[in-house]
Order: C-alpha cells, then structure tokens, then sequence
C-alpha cells in the first residue's frame, strides 16, 4: 500500500524497518503492476524536466499542414 500511495523503496524501508533488498524482494513478489501505477509513472516520466526535449519533440505542431491529395 505505500508503494502504491507513492512512497520510494528508501521511504518505505525507515517505515516497516526492513533493509532496501528486502522491501525490494517484497515488492517484487507482492506489488501488483496495476494501470493506476502504470499511469502514475507515465504521468511522472512525462512531467520531468529531463524529458522535457523529447515530449516537445513528440507533441510539436507542424506548423504547415500537408495538402490533401487529389
């Protein structure tokens, strides 16, 4: 449940009290890959500035839109 309120594996060690190899073999065998995840980390991908470049490169406007063909 704290992975999926968004907690970090560190955050989540100094909660339970487990070591970080062990919240990670938790999570790997306990964490369902649910779509609210997979949404969450798209929506966090999306919004880093490090990805900043690539997504205006994806969603740019042509500014000339192509002719119909005839």
């Amino acid at each position: 449940m704290l992975a999926e309120a968004g907690c970090t594996v560190p955050e989540i060690a100094s909660i339970t009290g487990h070591s970080l190899k062990t919240v990670n073999t938790i999570l790997e065998k306990y964490l369902s890959r649910t779509r609210a995840l997979a949404e969450a980390a798209m929506a966090k991908f999306e919004n880093a500035p490090a990805t900043d470049f690539a997504n205006r490169l994806q969603t740019a406007v042509n500014p000339k839109p192509l002719k119909p063909a005839k």
